[in-house]
């Protein structure tokens, strides 16, 4: 089975994009090379993301940073699929669960807190590799939604510093054999 990583950067104060959705903040953060990307990128050989994370892609780029892959972006309201990505409808966690018995190597989970909380709650996100950057915006959007629910609990895999960023990769308690 595919393993599902969710790699990510927040704020200190756990925060994504600013409210406006923006995240001119987070390339300011002084980070070191990549930051990890390049290796965590070999892992994996489809990327998902929402439309919003998937609109924002194509604001920063000039050319779509994920052709090599197989990438799927979750809409409500876009469903016209083109040559770059293809765009689902529906349940992410029933359409993950099928997914990640696909052959191949990982699953890139690359946000938003729409796309994550689902696949949280039903616990199929394997690695959680989240960077820090020394920013404490007081608001924004989270990169986890409040939860009521079951606590959930994580093992801590290794801590990397990134110039003045803070890479922690946890792992899903009950699947420690991920490498």
């Amino acid at each position: 089975m595919k393993p599902v990583i969710l790699f990510i950067a927040a704020s200190l104060d756990g925060y994504i994009a600013d409210e406006e959705g923006n995240i001119d903040w987070l390339m300011k953060a002084g980070g070191e090379g990549d930051n990890g990307y390049d290796e965590m990128y070999r892992r994996v050989d489809t990327v998902v993301m929402g439309r919003k994370t998937y609109e924002h892609v194509l604001v920063l780029t000039d050319a779509f940073p994920y052709s090599d892959k197989d990438c799927y972006v979750f809409s409500t309201s876009r469903l016209e699929s083109g040559g770059q990505v293809s765009f689902v409808k529906g349940d992410v966690a029933e359409w993950l669960q099928n997914k990640r018995l696909d052959p191949g190597s990982g699953i890139w989970i690359v946000g938003g807190a729409d796309i994550i909380d689902p696949l949280l709650n039903e616990e199929l996100i394997d690695e959680y590799i989240i960077t820090l950057t020394p920013d404490l915006l007081g608001s924004g959007i989270p990169l986890f939604k409040q939860r009521s629910g079951q606590p959930k609990r994580l093992h801590l895999h290794k801590v990397k510093q990134w110039g003045e960023l803070a890479q922690l990769h946890y792992k899903r308690a009950g699947d420690l054999s991920i490498q």
